[in-house]
């Protein structure tokens, strides 16, 4: 039996046949950056006030604005963001107005959360630090998912010296991008080995048809060749400064001031369905198979290197930092933005 081809479906859509929920992006332009006044929740404060707020009668003094009930989600089609294509059914049922917003480019995502064309977004760590050094708000509200990336090559490739005088795909910008740059300065390669970029969407097909001899993917692009047999795990990709991070769920600080019940609701709708994807990968692999149509042999093998997490504590601040500081020596970031207002204890 041949092997599957990579469905063409979860390419990113055109700017002319992108949905009209997409507004994020009007006339083809980057949503306009709105930086308000903002207050340095914590997280103890959050959910303080949001288990206040939801505690308390439905009386709302003179002048006093209420809570929004309506939650746009942010994110990119990936194997990394699945939670983002379930948590609107949780916060549906938890009495909100959800639905998920996806977005071609991983920057953009995260300027229509900063912008409020989407109240939350789930996005990568290092698009927030890139635009948190440019000065826009956007705090950190928890863990999304560690890894979820790996360097597949060509089954002729034994080791990582055999790139030099070869091609190797990755997504510009992108954490695989920056691990994969990291490693190969590390390794001599550098100079040596040919960096092309591609959407990881499009890497499969080019590795099979010789295009390129490697890809620095995310998952479940880098383990699509592998169960195909067009492939072989040649680097994992996580032996770097900033190890495993990749994926947080992030709001607007005014977002989060304005709406702390609201927030705090899909905070816990978040928990929810990570400890879900944790505790029955078959979920994941369900939800990885419907919204990416992709078959399930290459969903469950792509969630043997997909991490669900919630965790945000001391650790996963280290290794933002670290992220942060390969960014700036790779000039991949011009300035680091301010730690305590994009990772508010």
């Amino acid at each position: 039996m041949s092997a599957p081809c990579l469905p063409t479906m979860v390419a990113a859509p055109s700017p002319s046949r992108r949905p009209s929920c997409m507004r994020a992006r009007r006339a083809g332009r980057a949503p306009a950056f709105h930086r308000p006044e903002e207050l340095m929740l914590t997280r103890r404060h959050l959910i303080a006030a949001g288990s206040a707020a939801l505690a308390a009668p439905a009386i709302l003094p003179s002048g006093a604005r209420a809570e929004t009930k309506s939650v746009k989600i942010a994110t990119i089609l990936a194997g990394t963001t699945i939670a983002s294509f379930l948590l609107p059914e949780r916060l549906k049922a938890m009495g909100f107005d959800a639905e998920t917003l996806v977005f071609p480019s991983i920057t953009q995502r995260m300027q229509a959360v900063a912008s409020g064309d989407a109240q939350i977004g789930y996005g990568g760590v290092s698009a927030a630090i890139s635009l948190g050094g440019r000065g826009t708000a956007l705090s950190i509200l928890s863990n999304a998912c560690d890894g979820g990336w790996a360097l597949t090559a060509r089954p002729e490739i034994a080791a990582l010296a055999d790139l030099a005088g070869r091609k190797v795909a990755a997504q510009a910008g992108t954490i695989q991008h920056l691990s994969l740059q990291w490693k190969l300065i590390k390794e001599g390669l550098a100079a040596k080995t040919e960096v092309v970029f591609m959407n990881p969407q499009d890497m499969p097909a080019a590795l099979r048809g010789g295009d390129i001899d490697a890809m620095m993917a995310p998952e479940p692009y880098a383990a699509f060749p592998v169960v195909n047999g067009w492939g072989k795990p040649l680097w994992s990709g996580y032996d770097t400064p900033m190890g495993r991070c990749n994926l947080a769920l992030m709001a607007a600080p005014a977002f989060v001031e304005a709406n702390p019940a609201t927030t705090k609701a899909v905070l816990d709708a978040h928990r929810e369905i990570t400890a879900q994807l944790q505790k029955d990968p078959s979920s994941a692999a369900d939800a990885i198979v419907k919204t990416l149509n992709l078959p399930r042999p290459v969903a469950l093998a792509s969630l043997q290197n997909t991490f669900f997490t919630t965790e945000t504590g001391p650790d996963f601040r280290r290794q933002v930092e670290a992220l942060g500081q390969m960014m700036l020596e790779a000039r991949m970031t011009a300035k680091l933005p301010d730690w305590n207002r994009l990772l508010p204890r």
